[in-house]
C-alpha cells in the first residue's frame, strides 16, 4: 500500500500542480467563480416563484396577483439566457490578469469578438438581432474559446510592440485605449473572417459546428453515470495525496454541466419533470460534508471512536462538517496520506453517486431542477432545495447512512492502533492512584 500511494503521489501531484496552474484553465474557473454569485441570486429567485406548494402559489398570487412569478422571475432569465456574455468577457478578463496586459481592453475585445460570430436573424419588425439562443449556456463554448484565443492574440500583439505609441504626459488610460487599437482591429477583422468562412458550410456558424462537434459528444461523456464516476474518483484521488482539487475539477467540468442544469431550470419553469440526472447539484448531493462525503465518517466517529484522539477530532469536525468543510478531519483524523482511510474515502462517492443515479433515473428520487446552491449549504436542506422534492432530502439521509457503514471498518481499525497507542500513556497517569 506505501508503493502505491508512492506511486500516486509520483504521478499525480505534478501532473495536478501543472493542471492547477495552467493559465486558460485557471481563467475558466476563476471566471465562474466571479459569475456564480450572480447565478446563485437567480437560482434563488427561481426557487421563490417555482416553490412546489399549491398552498405556496396560491398565497403569493393572492398577495401579489396571478403574474408574481413572471415578475420575480425577470432577473434569473436576464442572467441565465445572457451567461455566454459575461463568460465571454471574464474569461479573457481573467487571462489578461495573468499576462499582466490590460483586463478592461481584453473583456471587451472578447466580447466584440463573440457578438460578430454570434449570427443575427432578421424580422420584419425589429431588423436585425442576435436569437437568445447563443448567448445563454449553448453559447459558452464559443465564448470560451473566444476569449482564450482573443487573449492569446493580443497579448502576442502587445508583446511584439504592435501598438501605437503617445507622447509623454498623455493621461494612462488614454495611452491603453491607443495600445490596444491595432490589435483589436487585426483581432476583429480575424473574427469577422471566421464568421464569413463558416456561413459557407454546412454548419453556417462557428456555433453550430463547435455545439454538435466538440460540446454535445463531450457533455454526454460527462454527464452520464460513467462520466460522474470519473469526475468523483478524479477529485478524491488527488485529494488523496493533499491536493485541493474540488474548485480544479470543477472549474473544468462545469461548462459541460451548465446546459443540463439549463434544460433542467426550463422544464421546471414550464412545470416538467427535469430531464437530466448529472447536473453540478448532483455533485453538491453527494460531497456531504466535502470531498469523500466525510459527513459519514464524522457521524461513525463521533458514534463509535474510542480513542481519545478521534473523538477529539470528531468534535472538532463536526460543526465545520455540516457546512461541506472537511479539513480538520481530512488532516486531523488524517484521512490525507492515510492508506487505510483512503480506501473508504476513494469508494464512498462511488457508491453514492450509483445509488443516486440509479434512484433518480428510475424515478424514486427527484432529479435536480438545475437551481444553483451556496456549497456551504447542510445536507438534508441542501438536497430538498435543488430537488425541490422531500426525496432530494431522503436520499441524502440514505447515503449518509451507507457512507457511515462504509466507513466503519476502516475507522475501527484506526481507531483500534490509536487506542494501542494510547493506553501505556492512560495506565502511567492512573497507576499512582491505583497503588
Amino acid at each position: 500500500m506505501k508503493n502505491l500511494m508512492a506511486a500516486i503521489e509520483a504521478k499525480l501531484m505534478p501532473l495536478a500542480g501543472r493542471m492547477a496552474q495552467q493559465r486558460h484553465l485557471g481563467a475558466i474557473r476563476d471566471a465562474y467563480i466571479s459569475f456564480m454569485p450572480f447565478i446563485i441570486v437567480g437560482s434563488i429567485l427561481l426557487v421563490i416563484s417555482s416553490f412546489p406548494s399549491t398552498a405556496y402559489q396560491q398565497f403569493m398570487a393572492s398577495i401579489f396577483g396571478e403574474g408574481w412569478s413572471a415578475t420575480i422571475e425577470i432577473p434569473f432569465n436576464a442572467i441565465f439566457s445572457t451567461m455566454a456574455v459575461f463568460i465571454s468577457f471574464l474569461v479573457a478578463y481573467r487571462l489578461a490578469e495573468r499576462y499582466d496586459i490590460d483586463k478592461m481592453s481584453a473583456g471587451i475585445l472578447s466580447l466584440s469578438c463573440f457578438l460578430i460570430l454570434t449570427p443575427f436573424a432578421k424580422t420584419a419588425e425589429i431588423g436585425n438581432l442576435i436569437p437568445m439562443e447563443w448567448l445563454g449556456s449553448k453559447g459558452l463554448f464559443v465564448a470560451m474559446l473566444g476569449a482564450i484565443a482573443s487573449t492569446e492574440l493580443f497579448a502576442w500583439m502587445l508583446s511584439r510592440n504592435w501598438v501605437i505609441r503617445m507622447p509623454d504626459g498623455v493621461p494612462p488610460a488614454v495611452q491603453k485605449s491607443f495600445a490596444a487599437l491595432i490589435p483589436s482591429l487585426l483581432i476583429l477583422v480575424i473574427a469577422l473572417a471566421i464568421r464569413v468562412l463558416f456561413a459557407r458550410t454546412d454548419y453556417h456558424t462557428i456555433h453550430q459546428f463547435v455545439y454538435e462537434v466538440l460540446a454535445t459528444p463531450i457533455r454526454h461523456f460527462g454527464t452520464s453515470y460513467v462520466g460522474a464516476l470519473f469526475t468523483c474518483f478524479s477529485i478524491t484521488s488527488l485529494w488523496s495525496v493533499g491536493i485541493n482539487s474540488g474548485s480544479m475539477v470543477n472549474g473544468i467540468l462545469r461548462p459541460f454541466w451548465m446546459e443540463n442544469q439549463m434544460e433542467n431550470l426550463t422544464a421546471t419553469q414550464a412545470g416538467l419533470l427535469p430531464p437530466h440526472v448529472v447536473t453540478e447539484q448532483f455533485y453538491d448531493m453527494i460531497w456531504m460534508g466535502g470531498a469523500g462525503a466525510t459527513l459519514s465518517l464524522v457521524i461513525a466517529m463521533l458514534l463509535f471512536a474510542r480513542s481519545q484522539h478521534i473523538k477529539n477530532v470528531s468534535r472538532l469536525a463536526a460543526g465545520s462538517s455540516l457546512f461541506n468543510i472537511n479539513e480538520p478531519v481530512l488532516f486531523g483524523l488524517p484521512v490525507i496520506m492515510n492508506p487505510i482511510m483512503l480506501i473508504p474515502f476513494n469508494l464512498v462517492p462511488l457508491v453514492l453517486v450509483t445509488v443516486q443515479y440509479i434512484a433518480m433515473s428510475i424515478g424514486w428520487v427527484a432529479t435536480t431542477t438545475g437551481v444553483y446552491i451556496p456549497w456551504t449549504l447542510p445536507p438534508v436542506l441542501s438536497g430538498f432545495i435543488v430537488t425541490g422534492h422531500l426525496s432530494g432530502a431522503v436520499i441524502q439521509l440514505i447515503n449518509l447512512l451507507i457512507g457511515a457503514i462504509i466507513y466503519l471498518p476502516f475507522l475501527k481499525v484506526v481507531d483500534k492502533q490509536y487506542r494501542a497507542n494510547e493506553t501505556p500513556e492512560i495506565s502511567a497517569t492512573t497507576k499512582p492512584a491505583t497503588e
